[in-house]
């Protein structure tokens, strides 16, 4: 795939680290492009939760400098106890007003007040209800504002701009399922993080649940700091090293089995649970993931009391990772830890509706920025196709000026030989009409960049020139003065040789306008006209609509130099 495709950057905020991963999609595989990842202070974030606002924008920061993001929207994840996912039976709606239909229904599944709970709904299936009719069955997510809100601040604060938030356990399926792979029947991802747990069950790629332990490596990294009495630092390089001899590992091992087993003992009793649910059969293949997933002896005890096949899952498997420039071997020291990053930055199918629990305000105010930047490019589109204009008539203006001066040189040339060559006043005669001919051409040419420039130099601070159109009309007398109940002031008569059509945005204030007509009247180059009734916008300013006279005083003065001496 090449590396000039659309981009799209995640970030994951753990309890441990900061990641973020950037791919480019454009066909075939994506590509990851770059890869990032700053470790967290002890408690920054606890339980999945931003506690420390200010230690996360410094490690966002520091991530995007040392990994080289040029990106600057971002794809986000929550996870934690207070981010849930329920499975609700609603009649059949529209995707587009399925999220506002199911918060009718959310106020008895959802354990947060309402209104401090964001909500998305993704449909699944279509079941049949006792009475024979036919029922949408959804996953609702569903997120307390008080985990969203500060991981928002600290991306924010960063110099990035959010674009959705959706949960971890979707990136984790959209990472480590592989539609290739044939399996008869559900599949259990089971992610182990550091203070986190998570175990999301799907079919083909479809969720049915998912469940959030508050339990990780963290766990095991407490219990062997508290059964050795060390810090938690040098707890944590022991935990890595427990299948190896030496002083101590003993002890330590004992310590992070005992841990382990309610862990172990969560994971089982989730799957279980599922497993027992009416309408769902039994998983039949469980795949880890995450760092806490290594933790010597984790594995073999999970295979040794699940029923189902147990496996280390490859999400560096679903991307081309040459573009990150890693080693294989250090890609694949990764790759445990990359799989909700991954999930993020890879895009849902384009038959499947995507959870966004960011903001409505957020939402709201990404789309303002949308229509600033759609506007701000039309308004430099309409300058820049003016400038084009006035460079295609300034290139003209310049040949026929160059030709003038040729033929001008010529006829001095030629008179001075016009006693001895009969054939000069032929020559002098044609010039002439040439001559002729071309000063038309420029008698009542505009100068539009002086035009421009005079509408910016006259517009008073506080407005703003959204659009600017100039057009040619002959030469007329024209009077202007304002309509009642305007500002007012004294009409004026001049010459008009064009007219320039301008939309001005400013706050809504009659002195405003005042200050704007009495300056272009007192130019001596421009006359307003024409204007239009105030238009108000929500932001509370006004947009002017008018039409202003180009006075004779600012016409191009190119003319006379057409003019062929009379010698």
């Amino acid at each position: 795939m090449s590396s000039r495709g659309a981009r799209r950057l995640s970030l994951e905020v753990s309890n441990s680290a900061v990641r973020m991963a950037e791919l480019a999609l454009g066909g075939g595989r994506p590509r990851l492009v770059k890869l990032g990842q700053v470790r967290l202070p002890h408690r920054a974030v606890i339980d999945g939760a931003v506690v420390n606002v200010a230690a996360v924008q410094s490690a966002i920061v520091r991530c995007v400098r040392e990994g080289g993001f040029s990106v600057k929207e971002v794809y986000l994840g929550v996870a934690g106890l207070r981010a849930i996912t329920r499975e609700l039976d609603m009649p059949p709606v529209p995707d587009s007003e399925l999220d506002s239909a199911v918060r009718l229904q959310a106020l008895d599944v959802v354990p947060f007040p309402i209104e401090k709970t964001l909500m998305s709904a993704r449909p699944l299936e279509e079941v049949l209800a006792p009475d024979g009719s036919t029922l949408r069955r959804v996953l609702l997510a569903a997120a307390h504002r008080d985990l969203i809100s500060p991981l928002l601040e600290a991306v924010q604060k960063s110099g990035l701009r959010p674009l959705s938030v959706d949960l971890t356990s979707m990136a984790l399926i959209r990472s480590l399922y592989d539609p290739g792979r044939h399996t008869d029947g559900p599949e259990a991802i089971v992610s182990i993080g550091a203070g986190l747990t998570t175990v999301v069950v799907h079919e083909n790629g479809v969720p049915h649940f998912v469940r959030t332990i508050a339990e990780g490596g963290d766990t095991i990294t407490a219990a062997i700091s508290g059964a050795l009495d060390l810090p938690i630092e040098d707890a944590e390089k022991i935990k890595r090293t427990l299948d190896q001899a030496g002083p101590h590992i003993r002890a330590a091992a004992t310590a992070a089995e005992e841990a382990s087993n309610s862990l172990v003992g969560e994971i089982r009793n989730s799957i279980e649970y599922y497993s027992s649910l009416a309408g769902r059969s039994e998983v039949r293949r469980v795949t880890l993931t995450g760092g806490g997933a290594l933790l010597f002896g984790l594995y073999e005890r999970l295979q040794q009391q699940l029923r189902s096949e147990v496996a280390f899952g490859s999400s560096a498997a679903r991307v081309d990772g040459s573009g990150a420039h890693l080693a294989p071997e250090e890609t694949a020291e990764r790759d445990l830890l990359l799989a909700v990053a991954l999930g993020l930055a890879l895009p849902e199918r384009s038959d499947v509706k995507q959870l966004d629990l960011l903001p409505p305000e957020v939402k709201k105010d990404r789309k303002n920025v949308r229509r600033d930047r759609v506007a701000v490019a039309a308004a430099t589109l309409i300058v820049l196709a003016m400038a084009g204009g006035g460079l295609l008539r300034y290139l003209e203006v310049h040949k026929a000026e160059s030709k003038v001066a040729a033929l001008n040189s010529e006829i001095a040339s030629t008179s001075a030989q016009i006693g001895k060559y009969d054939k000069a006043r032929i020559d002098v005669a044609n010039m002439r009409r040439d001559s002729a001919l071309l000063t038309p051409v420029v008698q009542g040419e505009v100068n539009w960049p002086a035009v421009l420039a005079s509408v910016q130099r006259n517009t008073p601070a506080g407005g703003i020139v959204t659009s600017l159109v100039g057009n040619d009309t002959p030469p007329v007398k024209t009077t202007s003065s304002l309509p009642a109940g305007s500002p007012t002031s004294a009409a004026a008569t001049a010459v008009q040789i064009a007219s320039v059509t301008v939309t001005v945005q400013a706050q809504r204030n009659y002195p405003y306008f005042q200050v704007w007509y009495d300056q272009l009247g007192r130019s001596g180059q421009l006359q307003l006209t024409e204007w239009s009734p105030f238009a108000q916008s929500s932001a509370g300013t006004v947009t002017y609509s008018a039409t202003i006279s180009v006075l004779g005083t600012i016409k191009s003065g190119r003319a006379t130099i057409f003019e062929v001496p009379n010698r």
